[in-house]
């Protein structure tokens, strides 16, 4: 095994874990975010939380900040790292894995978009732009989770129609498989409340703890 892109992959995680939700939030002073971010439930999301307690603003801090690690880690990994693509697919990985799935800071951990963005807009840039196109065209309509799920879920078939390395495919397949394992954690209550088959639909697909809200 090549050690030193052995390391870029360990790097990775350890970049995703940077917690810009909670750097923001106390920059901020927001006790109320500390208290009640729950990663838990989609509406306890300290981003969200962010949004609520300290305007919109700070919450697009935490989100760019976000976006940014991920894409400058997974860029440098491309062009400083100089790793092919079967050791990229795994930094794209484990970067979002590490923004969802952190071992400190837990509650303010993401959801994953915002990593798995920066990430795939270094790695595979115009399956980035179709999603990114695919999430805003939800946004209008209030349905930015599923247009998020529908964006992700088709980017692997995107990545390989588009010439990518098939190894960036299996990536964008990963991440999916991460953002819906962070959004499924700790649905044990909403089971019990609306039962199985609509918590993960409302969960993996709304990212929501019920059904989306109609304007």
């Amino acid at each position: 095994m090549n050690a030193g892109r052995a390391l870029w992959v360990l790097g990775a995680y350890l970049a995703g874990t940077l917690p810009s939700a909670w750097l923001v939030a106390r920059a901020r002073s927001a006790g109320d975010v500390f208290r009640e971010a729950d990663r838990s439930r989609s509406e306890g999301d300290a981003h969200v939380l962010l949004k609520e307690r300290s305007g919109g603003a700070w919450a697009a801090v935490a989100a760019t900040a976000d976006v940014l690690k991920a894409f400058g880690y997974a860029l440098a990994a491309r062009f400083v790292g100089d790793l092919p693509p079967a050791w990229l697919a795994p930094v794209g990985v484990l970067l979002v894995a590490g923004h969802s799935f952190p071992p400190y800071a837990r509650a303010f951990a993401g959801r994953g978009l915002a990593a798995a963005a920066g990430a795939t807009l270094a790695l595979v840039p115009w399956a980035m732009v179709a999603a990114g196109v695919t999430i805003l065209a939800g946004y209008p309509l209030g349905l930015t989770g599923p247009a998020s799920t529908a964006a992700f879920a088709l980017m692997p078939a995107v990545v390989l129609a588009l010439g990518d390395p098939p190894a960036l495919a299996l990536m964008a397949a990963g991440i999916l498989a991460v953002i819906l394992l962070r959004r499924v954690e700790g649905s044990g209550r909403l089971v019990a409340r609306v039962g199985l088959s609509r918590a993960l639909l409302y969960r993996m697909v709304f990212d929501r703890d019920g059904p989306p809200l109609r304007g």
